[in-house]
């Protein structure tokens, strides 16, 4: 199945958990889904047959501050089907809170603490979530497009 038919079929499969879906430029299948929907669309896009996305292959965010919002995203992969998938959701910048994936795919634990780390993005029901590069009494978050260096980053001269 190509992109263009599996694009399809998620938007008839999944109308009530997809926002969106669009193919990239570069030719990529991405979703946009609520925060509300998003465990359960990932679950689904998992365990049925049709799709089969067993792997999480990454989990990452997006800052944008002008439209006061972090995007999470992650990228996924059925090797039965050899298909990727991008699934996007939005978190409000102020309080960005999301439900964790780490009971769909065991990879989320260290993206997640990652993405919590770098961004300040809480992912509820994550069983061990804690700065993983960051000081733990750190308050600032590195990847947020508003960080100032505050002189614990040590710059290479």
């Amino acid at each position: 199945m190509k992109n263009d038919e599996l694009k399809s079929k998620i938007e008839v499969d999944f109308k009530e958990d997809v926002q969106s879906a669009v193919i990239s430029a570069q030719k990529e299948l991405i979703l946009t889904v609520s925060s509300e929907r998003y465990v359960a669309l990932c679950q689904k896009l998992r365990d049925e047959n049709e799709y089969f996305f067993n792997h999480l292959s990454c989990l990452t965010a997006v800052d944008f501050p002008k439209e006061n919002k972090i995007t999470v995203v992650s990228h996924l992969w059925s090797y039965k089907y050899f298909h990727q998938l991008t699934v996007k959701v939005d978190t409000d910048r102020n309080n960005p809170k999301i439900a964790t994936l780490e009971n769909v795919w065991k990879s989320a634990n260290w993206f997640e603490r990652e993405v919590f780390d770098l961004y300040g993005v809480v992912f509820e029901g994550h069983t061990d979530l804690r700065r993983i590069m960051m000081p733990e009494d750190y308050k600032k978050f590195p990847l947020r497009k508003d960080f100032a260096d505050d002189g614990f980053i040590v710059k290479p001269s």
